[in-house]
C-alpha cells in the first residue's frame, strides 16, 4: 500500500521542502542534535519496534519523509546546498511575506512577540513531542512546525542577524587533493543495528545479536564493520557451543568484511581469534573397547559336546 504526503503550509508554500519541520528540529539545530532526532523518530517507525496500529503508514512515512530528510543533513554537500537555499528563501521571504497566510495561532503570536526565538524554541520543541504520536496527523504536525520556521526565518532576516553557519571542517591546503564526497549509507539504520547487536552480546544474548546483524546486512549488504562483528558473534557462539557450523560462519563473515575493508578492525579481531582456535588442539578421542572374539566353529562344537574328550565318548552306547 503506498501514501502519498501533501504539505501545503508554511515554506512548503514557497516551493521548498522543510526537511527541518518533517524531522520536528529547529531551523539553528545542530548536527548532533538532529542525528539523536531522527535515531528517535526512526525507532519510534521502524517496522522491527513499531508500536502504531498502521504499520504500512509508519513505513512509508519513515521511508518517503524521514530517511530523505535527515540524508540531506548527513551528506556535507547536501546540508551545504540547503543551508544556502535558506538564506536565499529569507530574503525573498521580505518581498511575499504579505502574501503568506498563517493557519495556527502559535505561528500569528510569533510574528507579533518581542521575545520571538525563545518562544519559537519552546513551540518547536513541544510540536516534535507529539509529532510522531499520531501518524494520521503527521501533515497537520508538519505544516504546523514549517509555519513556524517561516516565521522564525523571517524575523531572522528582517533584524539582520543572518543565518546559522553549518560546522566546517578545517580546509585543506591549495596543493591537496580535495577530499572526495562523502558516500551516502544506503541504509542510515545501521549504526542503530550495531548498538543493538553490541548490547545484546554484552548480555550474552548472541542469538539475537546474531539475527540484528543479519537485519542490517539486508539493508547494507557492503558493511565491513556488519561482517566483522557478525563474526565475532559466531566466535562467542562457538566458545559457548561449540560447532563447525559456527566456525565456518565465521570464517565467512571474515572474509567478506577484509575484502571490503582490509583494516576493519573487528575483522581483524576476528581473524586472531579464528586463527588461535583453529590451532588449538582436538581432544584425544579414547578408542572403543574392543569386543572378545568371537567363538569359532570348533569351540561352538566343542562346547556342544561334538569334540574333545567328552565327545569321544559321550556318544559311545551303554
Amino acid at each position: 500500500m503506498s501514501f502519498s504526503f501533501d504539505f501545503n503550509r508554511g515554506l512548503f508554500t514557497l516551493d521548498f521542502t522543510d526537511h527541518h519541520a518533517i524531522l520536528g528540529v529547529g531551523l539553528d539545530a545542530e548536527t548532533k542534535a538532529i542525528r539523536k532526532r531522527y535515531l528517535n523518530i526512526a525507532r519510534c517507525l521502524h517496522p522491527d519496534v513499531c508500536q502504531a496500529d498502521n504499520r504500512d503508514l509508519a513505513q512509508s512515512i519513515l521511508s518517503k519523509l524521514v530517511n530523505p530528510a535527515y540524508s540531506k543533513f548527513s551528506n556535507e554537500r547536501e546540508s551545504s546546498d540547503y543551508i544556502i537555499l535558506l538564506r536565499m528563501l529569507a530574503k525573498r521571504l521580505q518581498q511575499e511575506y504579505s502574501q503568506v497566510e498563517l493557519q495556527s495561532a502559535i505561528a500569528k503570536s510569533l510574528m507579533e512577540t518581542a521575545n520571538y526565538e525563545v518562544l519559537y524554541q519552546k513551540a518547536v520543541s513541544e510540536l516534535a513531542q507529539q509529532q510522531y504520536q499520531d501518524l494520521n496527523r503527521i501533515e497537520h504536525y508538519v505544516g504546523e512546525l514549517s509555519e513556524l520556521n517561516l516565521v522564525y526565518l523571517y524575523r531572522r532576516e528582517q533584524q539582520n542577524k543572518g543565518w546559522a553557519q553549518p560546522s566546517k571542517r578545517p580546509s585543506p591546503s591549495p596543493t591537496a587533493a580535495p577530499p572526495p564526497p562523502p558516500r551516502a549509507s544506503t541504509n542510515t539504520f545501521v549504526e542503530q543495528y550495531l548498538q543493538r547487536a553490541r548490547s545484546l552480546m554484552e548480555q550474552k544474548n548472541f542469538a539475537h545479536a546474531r539475527k540484528e546483524l543479519q537485519d542490517a546486512i539486508k539493508l547494507e549488504p557492503e558493511n565491513s564493520r556488519c561482517h566483522g562483528l557478525l563474526a565475532l558473534v559466531y566466535l562467542k557462539q562457538q566458545e559457548v557451543q561449540p560447532s563447525k557450523v559456527n566456525l565456518t560462519m565465521a570464517n565467512s563473515h571474515t572474509t567478506k568484511a577484509l575484502k571490503i575493508d582490509p583494516k576493519e578492525p573487528l575483522a581483524l579481531e576476528a581473524r586472531k581469534t579464528l586463527t588461535r582456535m583453529m590451532a588449538r588442539p582436538s581432544a584425544p578421542q579414547t578408542k572403543p573397547k574392543s569386543k572378545p572374539p568371537k567363538k569359532s566353529d570348533k569351540t561352538k562344537k566343542s562346547d556342544k559336546g561334538g569334540g574333545g574328550l567328552f565327545g569321544l565318548f559321550g556318544n559311545k552306547k551303554n
